[in-house]
């Protein structure tokens, strides 16, 4: 007997499908693993640009003239942006090899196992479609509330008092939030509606985006549901657990009593066994929860992949085993 798309069946595929006792949490140990190594590399390599650019903040600290502070801090932060760069590439890249993985799992039922290879290259486009519709529609927003951001920091570095400052970034800061209550509605809508395109173009083999609406046909509230019910769950459990583990970075925070320190102190303490160790611990606690959510999240839109109004991978496979 064929069972169709349900929104039952949408919300527990994530703890029903094959390999449902180990899949989640080698996906989950495996994310934060990666990922762990992935900024410790980055960071290693962009450790002497990071630590000149502290020391020269504090050196542009004493100096009276607002001119030289702001100078300094552009001029760091520039030197640092091509390794934020190179970690958001590899970060990309990283992300569609899980992704891939995850809907592996969800449309044929395969164990973990991470490569990069066309499915990947695929998964990238459609990521980078994806970051392209919340852009379209929410730049706008979040261009006036990071512009008001900037203005009012370097308004504060230069000497202007917060009262000189509100009024004139606080019509664009309300605009902002207004145009995003607005436009909110609207993203959950089409978002919703593509939710399917990644296992889609795992599954076709073709990068699928504006295709995934015919999947989501007459099925948004059951995805949406679905998704929001596992989201605020799984964002809840996980909040939970990273306040357990962030904790431990309390003994390690205790030489940061609040009194000025050299650059030089603050580099020591933060390479110290006892803070890098802290502080792995809280990341990959962290990152283990984001891999599992992640992991979950997208099982619902996979779902009703595998129940293609045009023809699912499960009635596929019910034809073939009654032939």
């Amino acid at each position: 007997m064929i069972r169709g798309f349900t929104f039952e069946r949408a919300l527990s595929w994530p703890f029903t499908a094959p390999h449902a006792a180990t899949f989640p949490w080698v996906f989950g140990l495996a994310y934060a693993l990666v990922f762990m190594a992935l900024i410790g590399v980055t960071g290693l390599l962009g450790a002497g640009d990071f630590i000149a650019w502290i020391e020269a903040l504090e050196a542009a600290g004493g100096n009276a003239d607002p001119d030289a502070a702001l100078a300094a801090f552009f001029s760091g932060l520039f030197k640092l942006l091509p390794w934020a760069g190179l970690l958001g590439l590899a970060s990309w890249a990283v992300w569609a090899m899980f992704e891939t993985a995850s809907q592996r799992r969800y449309l044929f039922g395969q164990t973990f196992s991470l490569g990069f290879g066309a499915d990947e290259l695929r998964m990238m486009a459609v990521g980078f479609l994806w970051s392209i519709l919340g852009a379209v529609l929410l730049a706008v927003p979040m261009i006036l509330i990071m512009g008001t951001a900037v203005a009012a920091m370097l308004a504060g570095a230069i000497g202007i008092t917060e009262g000189e400052v509100a009024q004139p970034i606080l019509g664009p800061m309300l605009a902002a939030f207004g145009m995003i209550l607005l436009i909110f509605p609207a993203y959950v809508f089409f978002a919703t509606r593509l939710a399917p395109c990644f296992a889609l173009t795992v599954r076709e083999r073709k990068i699928r985006f504006f295709d995934a609406w015919n999947v989501s046909r007459g099925r948004f509230w059951p995805i949406l549901g679905a998704y929001v019910i596992l989201a605020i769950c799984g964002g809840m459990l996980g909040q939970v657990i990273a306040g357990i583990a962030q904790l431990l970075l309390v003994p390690a925070m205790v030489s940061f009593n609040g009194t000025s320190q050299s650059p030089d102190q603050v580099a020591a303490m933060l390479t110290s066994p006892g803070f890098l160790a802290a502080l792995g611990f809280y990341l990959f606690i962290v990152l283990f929860v984001q891999g599992v959510l992640q992991h979950a999240l997208g099982g619902p839109a996979a779902f009703a992949v595998r129940h293609d109004p045009r023809g699912g991978l499960e009635e596929e496979n019910q034809i073939e085993a009654f032939n």
